[in-house]
C-alpha cells in the first residue's frame, strides 16, 4: 500500500541528516582552517625567534671580529710612526718586526701572518712604493694604492683592513691587505705601512675567535657549543667565502651583520640549525597539523558517506519491507476471498447440484493450502533468520516425501491445467529434516507454477551422485537470465518474467529454500532446463555420507 507520510518522513529525515553531515563538514573544516591557521602562526613566532636567535649570534661575532682585528692591528703597527717629523722614514721592516711579534703572542699557526706575500711602504702623493720582497708585480701594488684612497675616502682613519682582487683574477682568488697610516704635519695622509697575505692568515684568525666563544647567551644556548646550534660563514664583499665553520646544513633560519667597512665590509652571515631548535626554543618547533587535519576529515568524509550508503540501505529496506507486507496481504487476500465467497454460498444453500459443491469445496481446500504454504513459508524465513535450531537430522525417503509434494499441490496445479512428470532415479535417501525436505520441494513447486505458462509440464525428481543427492524441479517458462541467478537467492527478490508485469508473492519462497539446503550441508543452484525453462536443483547429502559431514542420524 502506497503510504505518501512516510515517503515524506522518510524524505524529511534523509534532508535533515544531509544538513547535519554538511554541517559537521563544513565546521570540520573550519576547524582545520583555523587549527592549521593556529599551527602556522605559533610556527612564524618560532622561526621568527630563531632568526633572531641567529641575528644576536651574528652580531656577537661581528663585535668579537672588531675586537680582536684591533688587537692584532694594533700590535703589528705598534712601530709605525703615527706622524712624520722629517728625516728618513722607516723601512717596511718595521712592520715586519710588529708581524713577529704579534705571532708569537697569539701562540697560533697563523699560516698567512708567518708567511705574509709582501711588506710595503706607500707613498699617497705620488703612489710610489717600497716593497719587500720586490717580486710583487707593479701592477698589484697599483691596485693596492688605488683601494686604499678609495678606502681613506671612505673611511678617513689609519688602520683597515680589507679584501681585494688581484689583477687579472676573480674575486674567488681575493688578497688580505693590511695598512697603517703615517700622518705629515698639517694632518694630512702622506705614507701608508701595510703587508699583502693570503686569505688563510685572516681564516686562521676568525677560526681562532669562533671556536672558544659562545655567540649565544648561557640562559639560551647552555653549555652547547656553537658547532652543535650554528652555522657561521664569513665573506667578502664580492662573495668570496673568507671562513665557514665546519658543519654543514641547509640554510633555514638566518641573519647578516657587518664587520664594518674599516675592515673591507667583511660579512658574518650565522644561520640555526634546524635539529638544535628544540635547545633553543621550548617544545622545538611546532610540527605540522595538516596530515592530522586532513586525515580527521577524510574520516569524517568516510563516516558522512557511510552513514548516506546507510540512509540509502535503510530506504531500500524500507522499501522491500513494504512490497513484502504488500505482497503478503496480496496473497492472504485472494485465497481468503474465495474462502469466503465458496463458504457463503454453500452456507446459503445456492448450489444446487452435487458437482458444484464438490467444485466449492475443492477451490476452499486449495486456497486453504495455499494460505498454509504462505503462512509455513513466513514462520520459516522467520525461525530460520534467528536460530538453525530445531531441525530433526535423520534418514528421509525423498522418493516418498516428493509423492507427498506432488499430492499437495496437485490441486493448485490442476487449477492452471498443470502436468506433473515424476523422475525418480534408485529411491535414494538422504540425512536431513523431512519436514524441510518437504519445504523446499513446495517452494521450488510453487514457483515452478508461478513462473511458468498455463498449461506447462513441470518435472520433479531426484537423482544419486556419488555421496550427493540432487533434487530438482523443473518448468517450462522463460528461464532466470544467467546475471540473476545469484540474486533470486536474496530475500524479497523477484524477477519480473511473467510478461503480465512483476508476480506476485511475498519474495521469500527461494530464500527459505537457500537457508534450509545450506544448513543441512547441502547446496542449491539454477540452470537452464532441456529445451526451455529453468532447472532448480538441491544438493543434499545422502545418508551413507553421514560420517563424511560429522552428522549423526537421529
Amino acid at each position: 500500500m502506497w503510504r505518501p507520510w512516510a515517503i515524506d518522513r522518510r524524505f524529511s529525515s534523509t534532508s535533515l541528516l544531509l544538513v547535519f553531515l554538511v554541517a559537521v563538514l563544513a565546521l570540520a573544516l573550519g576547524l582545520g582552517y583555523h587549527a592549521v591557521a593556529t599551527a602556522r602562526s605559533h610556527r612564524d613566532t618560532v622561526e621568527d625567534a630563531l632568526r633572531d636567535y641567529a641575528s644576536m649570534a651574528a652580531w656577537e661575532f661581528s663585535r668579537i671580529t672588531r675586537e680582536g682585528l684591533d688587537w692584532v692591528l694594533w700590535r703589528v703597527f705598534d712601530d709605525v710612526p703615527r706622524r712624520i717629523h722629517g728625516g728618513d722614514l722607516p723601512p717596511p721592516s718595521v712592520v715586519a718586526r710588529g708581524m713577529e711579534r704579534t705571532v708569537r703572542s697569539l701562540r697560533c699557526e697563523c699560516r698567512g701572518l708567518r708567511d705574509p706575500i709582501a711588506y710595503f711602504r706607500l707613498n699617497l702623493a705620488d703612489r710610489s712604493s717600497v716593497v719587500i720582497p720586490d717580486t710583487v708585480p707593479s701592477g698589484v701594488m697599483k691596485a693596492v694604492a688605488d683601494t686604499i684612497a678609495v678606502h681613506q675616502r671612505e673611511r678617513g682613519n689609519g688602520r683597515a683592513v680589507f679584501i681585494t682582487a688581484e689583477p687579472g683574477r676573480t674575486a674567488e682568488a681575493p688578497v688580505l691587505v693590511a695598512y697603517s697610516v703615517a700622518y705629515s704635519r698639517d694632518a694630512a695622509a702622506g705614507f701608508v705601512y701595510g703587508f699583502l697575505a693570503k686569505p688563510t692568515a685572516l681564516t686562521d684568525l676568525l677560526a681562532r675567535w669562533y671556536e672558544p666563544k659562545p655567540l649565544l647567551p648561557a640562559t639560551i644556548a647552555g653549555e652547547i657549543p656553537n658547532d652543535s646550534l650554528l652555522h657561521l660563514a664569513v665573506y667578502a664583499p664580492a662573495g668570496a667565502a673568507v671562513f665557514e665553520s665546519q658543519v654543514d646544513y641547509p640554510v633555514m633560519y638566518a641573519a647578516r651583520d657587518t664587520v664594518g667597512t674599516e675592515y673591507g665590509g667583511l660579512i658574518v652571515e650565522v644561520s640555526v640549525r634546524p635539529d638544535a631548535a628544540g635547545h633553543l626554543i621550548i617544545g622545538g618547533l611546532p610540527r605540522s597539523r595538516l596530515p592530522l587535519i586532513v586525515g580527521l576529515f577524510l574520516v569524517t568524509l568516510c563516516v558522512g558517506i557511510a552513514a548516506l550508503f546507510q540512509i540509502r540501505r535503510e530506504h531500500q529496506l524500507a522499501r522491500l519491507r513494504d512490497d513484502f507486507v504488500s505482497g503478503v496481504s496480496h496473497e492472504l487476500r485472494t485465497p481468503l476471498a474465495q474462502i469466503r465467497m465458496f463458504a457463503e454460498l454453500l452456507d446459503a444453500g445456492k448450489l444446487r447440484t452435487e458437482s458444484e459443491r464438490k467444485r466449492s469445496i475443492n477451490v476452499i481446500d486449495r486456497e486453504a493450502r495455499r494460505l498454509t504454504h504462505l503462512v509455513e513459508n513466513v514462520l520459516q524465513y522467520s525461525r530460520l533468520r534467528w536460530s538453525t535450531e530445531g531441525l530433526a537430522v535423520e534418514k528421509t525417503d525423498v522418493a516418498t516425501t516428493m509423492g507427498e509434494v506432488i499430492e499437495v499441490m496437485r490441486p493448485m496445479a490442476e487449477s492452471l491445467s498443470v502436468d506433473i512428470r515424476k523422475q525418480v532415479d534408485d529411491n535414494p535417501v538422504v540425512l536431513a529434516d523431512r519436514d524441510a525436505v518437504k519445504q523446499v520441494l513446495v517452494n521450488l513447486f510453487d514457483n515452478a507454477l508461478k513462473y511458468g505458462p498455463r498449461g506447462q509440464t513441470i518435472t520433479v525428481g531426484v537423482t544419486r551422485t556419488g555421496k550427493k543427492v540432487h533434487l530438482f524441479v523443473q518448468d517450462e517458462g522463460p528461464g532466470v537470465p544467467r546475471a540473476d541467478r545469484a540474486r533470486i537467492w536474496e530475500p524479497y527478490r523477484r524477477l519480473d518474467n511473467s510478461g503480465n508485469g512483476m508476480v506476485g508473492g511475498t519474495g521469500i519462497g527461494l530464500a527459505v529454500v537457500k537457508k534450509l539446503v545450506a544448513v543441512q550441508h547441502g547446496s542449491a543452484w539454477v540452470e537452464e532446463a532441456p529445451g526451455s525453462g529453468a532447472r532448480f536443483v538441491v544438493e543434499l547429502p545422502a545418508s551413507s555420507a553421514a560420517s563424511d559431514n560429522g552428522v549423526e542420524s537421529q
